[in-house]
């Protein structure tokens, strides 16, 4: 009732020339949005019976296939037959590199060790001694002719005559600093303080009374007209055609429903019905009769020959097993 309200006081504040239009414009949208909401209606249905019945059966059929096809051969052949030939070589290679570890340890790494410990390692520890020494040497002989001298140069000579280049320089620099205050500094102060800023401060009031002026010419001129065009012509119209949108959006889903309805019972009629009684009462007894007369019988002949292959494969790996390693399952375990 309180958005009733509202609308009828919308719809009463809009004035005569929206109420002139308000129904031409409902008339005009429903014929324009009918056929897409027909559109759109239908191909939803289409899609919906298009997945129940094509993509879900056809999906469940794909992987039952798949299964029995790919998964289940796979998984067999894995299990009785790449799974214990990799074993068996995965064992053969594990002694062969205990193997070479044994001959690599006794040929290479023991004579190897022995040479470091007994041979290369004194005769290096005698050559750092002796370059330990020598180094030694070097650097008192470095210090003696080179860094005495050069301190004594240094501190009795090159730095009495840096300081004193460096004063000379200070000196300069001030005198130049001076100069460029009252050369420079000075005069530019006083063109800034008594020419400059009050040229500048006059110019921006000029430019101020300007940019006020210009901006209420601008408000009085575009934004007003403006405003009143949105609020008073182009706002009410928009609403109108919002609201003949939306009604015309609801009718066509009320009579694509009714459409849809009537599209449903008459292919129920026409299709639906004959196919429910066909399936009832022929094709579900034949396919019932099918399955117990002729794929039950079949499954349990299959199931049989599988077991007795599996126990044929069993035989046949523990036979390989004990040809190869000379251990069978049983003696495995019971050691």
């Amino acid at each position: 009732m309180h958005q009733r309200g509202k609308r009828e006081v919308a719809s009463e504040g809009d004035g005569c020339l929206i109420a002139a239009i308000r129904l031409p414009l409902r008339i005009i949208a429903l014929v324009i949005v009918l056929p897409v909401r027909l559109l759109w209606d239908a191909l939803a249905a289409v899609g919906r019976a298009l997945e129940r019945y094509v993509l879900a059966p056809f999906g469940r059929g794909l992987a039952w296939l798949v299964r029995w096809l790919v998964v289940v051969p796979t998984v067999t052949l894995w299990r009785y037959v790449l799974s214990p030939v990799g074993r068996g070589i995965g064992w053969v290679l594990r002694m062969l590199g205990l193997g070479l570890v044994w001959l690599g340890r006794v040929l290479f790494v023991l004579p190897v060790v022995a040479l470091w410990r007994y041979v290369l390692s004194p005769v290096g520890r005698g050559i750092a001694w002796t370059l330990r020494m020598l180094g030694s040497g070097l650097v008192w002989l470095v210090r003696v002719l080179v860094v005495v001298p050069v301190l004594a140069l240094f501190g009795y000579v090159l730095a009495p005559l840096g300081r004193g280049i460096a004063w000379a320089l200070r000196m300069l620099g001030v005198g130049l600093v001076w100069l460029g205050r009252v050369l420079v500094v000075v005069p530019l102060v006083a063109l800034c303080r008594y020419v400059l800023a009050p040229v500048g401060r006059a110019l921006a009031w000029t430019l101020g009374a300007l940019g006020v002026g210009l901006a209420w010419l601008g408000r009085w001129l575009v934004v007003v007209p403006v405003v009143a065009l949105w609020r008073y012509v182009l706002a009410p119209v928009g609403r109108a055609v919002a609201a003949a949108l939306a009604w015309a959006w609801r009718v066509a889903g009320y009579v694509s429903r009714a459409i849809g309805r009537a599209l449903k019972w008459l292919f129920w009629v026409l299709v639906g019905a004959p196919v429910a009684w066909a399936w009832r009462n022929v094709l579900h007894p034949v396919g019932r009769f099918v399955r117990r007369e002729l794929w039950w019988p079949v499954k349990r002949v299959l199931g049989e020959a599988w077991r007795a292959g599996r126990d044929t494969m069993r035989s046949a790996r523990a036979d390989v097993r004990r040809a190869l390693f000379g251990v069978g399952p049983k003696d495995r375990t019971g050691r």
